[in-house]
């Protein structure tokens, strides 16, 4: 076999791109009519490749608890492959012929099987075929087991409200997360409630908003940067209550330069989360605030 579970797991880089081939071909024989669609082809491999970073197997080395995957059979697993690889792409397929039928109805047209949009090629609207080289899996896994940190320190912030640390925890659990929740059960001595508590989603809603603003406390990204600044500097207009406005050399303050903020605001506008165009008062409504308030990206 050209490569197995303990390769993805303790030699990601090499044995990436042998499973990126051979989730290629699968994907390329079970989605039929549209193997040469460059999206859906796309799809199905990421859709494999998330679950596998996601259970640890792929770059997990000895970070993550090792799964019933990692003692299968080379055999085994590679039938595990293939039926993820087969599950997803027919899923593809009814999703496809489901959005095709309909659009055919409301056109009220019949189109010939040359014609058939199902074999079309399209280019893939995530760009490049997703980690395509060795570095871009290093890259990805780097970044995950950061953002997986961060949270881990986020979540642990929460120590202080047990009630909003329990609905954390919960949800955590409840995405399968449960190599995270035994790291986390273990450093903060935490062990779930016996009873369920009557108002655990008004509690989950409290610590969302904590980890959101420790997340972009904790971020490097410029462009979080000033989002979360443009959250705890603006002030309402003197006149209209329903405009909060900040002054760009506020958002400076004394680690960034001019220069720096108007970047940060251009990436918000072209995100779509402000209206600036190079004023010296930045002015923005309640609903902008709210969604910067959600803003997170990686570097």
């Amino acid at each position: 076999m050209p490569f197995t579970a303990n390769d993805l797991r303790y030699r990601a880089e090499q044995s990436y791109p042998l499973l990126y081939a051979y989730l290629h071909r699968n994907a390329q024989r079970y989605l039929g009519a549209l193997k040469y669609d460059a999206f859906e082809v796309d799809t199905v491999i990421g859709h494999v490749v998330e679950q596998l970073v996601r259970l640890g197997i792929l770059g997990g080395e000895d970070r993550t608890p090792k799964t019933a995957l990692d003692w299968l059979t080379d055999a085994q697993f590679y039938t595990f492959l293939s039926r993820s690889v087969r599950n997803k792409a027919i899923d593809r397929l009814r999703k496809r012929r489901l959005q095709v039928n309909t659009t055919a109805e409301l056109e009220g047209a019949d189109e010939e099987e040359g014609d058939n949009p199902l074999s079309d090629a399209v280019e893939s609207i995530w760009g490049e075929t997703p980690f395509s080289t060795p570095e871009e899996i290093s890259l990805h896994i780097a970044s995950q087991r950061e953002l997986r940190n961060i949270l881990k320190h986020c979540i642990t912030v929460l120590r202080a409200a047990p009630n909003q640390l329990q609905a954390v925890m919960q949800e955590l659990q409840e995405i399968g997360a449960d190599d995270l929740v035994d790291a986390l059960s273990k450093e903060l001595d935490f062990s779930f409630a016996a009873e369920p508590n009557p108002h655990i989603s008004q509690h989950k809603d409290h610590a969302h908003k904590k980890l959101r603003n420790c997340l972009q406390q904790q971020s490097s990204n410029l462009t979080v940067t000033i989002a979360l600044r443009l959250t705890m500097y603006t002030t309402k207009h003197s006149t209209n209550k329903n405009v909060y406005e900040v002054d760009v050399q506020t958002l400076a303050q004394h680690d960034l330069t001019k220069q720096d903020v108007c970047k940060g605001l251009q990436e918000l506008v072209s995100e779509g989360l402000l209206d600036w165009h190079g004023e010296e008062i930045v002015q923005l409504t309640s609903a902008q605030l709210k969604r910067l308030s959600r803003f997170y990206k990686e570097e």
